[in-house]
C-alpha cells in the first residue's frame, strides 16, 4: 500500500552524470541486484551526437547482451529523440520499437508529457511481467459506470484510449462498445472483471445503481485491483459500504479536454502494478499455497471474511499493518480467541 508517498517501494537508480573522467557513459548496471529488471533509455540528440554514438552503442549493445544472458527476465525499452534522430544500431538491428517522443510535441501538451511517458512505463513493465510469468496478457479496464451522469465521462476515457492519438496500447470493457446484440451481458460482464482493472466513475448516482455495485463487488471479490474515480457533484444520499478499501481519485472531467484522462489512466495501470507485484512477491516468499491461505492485495476487510468459500488459516496482505480498530474487528469476524484462530500478516511478517 502507498505510505509516505511510496506507492511501490520498487528502487529506482537515475544513471546521467558521467562515471569515468573522459567518457559520456554512465557506470554499467549490475544487473544481478535484483530478480527482475527495467531500463529504460531517454535517446536524445547527445546521445545521437557523431563523437558520442559509438560509444553509446557499445553501451546500449552490453545491455541488450547482458538481458539475453538472463533469459530475457529483463525489459529493455526506449523513448526515441524528440527530434527525430535515427535509433542506436544495437537497436535497429534488433528491431526494438522505439516510442515515438517526436510526435508527441503535436499531441501532447508540455505539462502532458511526463504523465504520458509514465503511462508507457506502467503499461509496458505490466504487460513484460505477464509474458515472463506465462500469464494471460489480455487485460481490459474495466470501465464501471452510472448510465444517467457517468456515461459521459467513462465515454470520455474511452474514445481517448481508443484514439488515433493515443500510442499506449491499452484495451477498455465499455458496455456499449463491447457487447453485440445477442450477448449474455452479465456473463460478459463477469468475464472482464475477473481479469480486469476496474475505474469505477463514481458518480452521484453510482452507489445508488444495483449494476455498478454489483460490478464493484464482483471485482473485490476477484481480488482485482479496483480504483475509484470520484467525479461526484452535488450529494451522495448513500455510500455503498463495500466500495471502500480502494484508492479514490478525485477528477474534475472538463467537456472537450482530455488532460485529465491520463493521470487517471496511470493511477489505474499503477494499482494493477502495484497488485502485480505484491503477488509476485508473495509467491516468491511462501511458494506454493493452498485453500487456507488467503492472499489479499488490499488490507483484509469484513467483506474479504465473509465472503471467503472457506475460513481462511492465515491471511496475508500488503504493508502497512492495520491499525488497531480494524484489527481489532477483524480478529471478531475470525473468532479469534475462541478454537477457531487464524494468522493475520503482513507480507514484512512473513519470516
Amino acid at each position: 500500500m502507498e505510505r509516505d508517498g511510496v506507492a511501490h517501494r520498487v528502487p529506482v537508480r537515475y544513471w546521467s552524470e558521467p562515471w569515468i573522467e573522459d567518457s559520456p557513459l554512465p557506470r554499467q548496471i549490475d544487473f544481478d541486484r535484483a530478480h527482475y529488471n527495467v531500463v529504460i533509455v531517454l535517446y536524445d540528440g547527445a546521445m545521437a551526437a557523431a563523437k558520442v554514438r559509438p560509444l553509446w552503442e557499445q553501451y546500449v549493445n552490453e545491455i541488450h547482451a547482458k538481458i539475453a544472458s538472463r533469459g530475457k527476465r529483463d525489459l529493455y525499452m526506449v523513448f526515441g529523440d524528440p527530434s527525430g534522430n535515427v535509433g542506436l544500431a544495437p537497436d535497429v538491428q534488433r528491431n526494438i520499437q522505439y516510442a515515438r517522443r517526436d510526435l508527441w510535441k503535436t499531441k501532447i501538451s508540455i505539462s502532458g508529457l511526463e504523465t504520458h511517458l509514465l503511462l508507457h512505463v506502467v503499461f509496458t513493465i505490466r504487460d513484460h511481467l505477464k509474458k515472463a510469468l506465462d500469464l494471460p496478457d489480455e487485460e481490459d479496464l474495466f470501465v464501471s459506470h452510472a448510465k444517467i451522469d457517468g456515461d459521459e465521462t467513462a465515454s470520455a476515457i474511452v474514445n481517448y484510449v481508443n484514439s488515433m492519438n493515443n500510442d499506449v496500447p491499452l484495451q477498455t470493457f465499455y458496455d456499449a462498445k463491447a457487447l453485440s446484440p445477442g450477448d449474455n451481458f452479465a456473463n460478459e460482464f463477469g468475464d472482464a472483471i475477473r481479469k480486469g482493472t476496474l475505474l469505477a466513475i463514481v458518480s452521484d448516482t453510482y452507489d445508488s445503481r444495483p449494476w455498478c455495485v454489483h460490478e464493484l463487488t464482483e471485482a473485490k471479490r476477484a481480488r482485482r485491483p479496483i480504483v475509484l474515480a470520484d467525479i461526484g457533484k452535488v450529494r451522495i444520499s448513500r455510500t455503498y459500504p463495500y466500495g471502500a478499501n480502494v484508492p479514490r481519485v478525485r477528477v474534475n472531467p472538463v467537456d472537450g479536454e482530455t488532460a485529465w484522462i491520463e493521470p487517471l489512466l496511470v493511477e489505474s495501470l499503477s494499482e494493477g502494478l502495484r497488485c502485480d507485484l505484491f503477488k509476485l512477491e508473495v509467491a516468491s516468499r511462501l511458494g506454493t499455497t493452498d485453500d487456507r491461505v488467503m492472499i489479499l492485495p488490499r488490507p483484509p476487510e469484513l467483506f474479504d471474511i465473509i465472503d471467503a468459500p472457506l475460513r481462511p488459516e492465515t491471511i496475508i496482505y500488503p504493508d502497512p499493518p492495520l491499525a488497531t480498530i480494524e484489527a481489532t474487528l477483524i480478529a471478531k469476524s475470525l473468532g479469534l480467541g475462541s478454537t477457531s484462530m487464524a494468522t493475520i500478516k503482513t507480507l514484512s511478517e512473513i519470516s
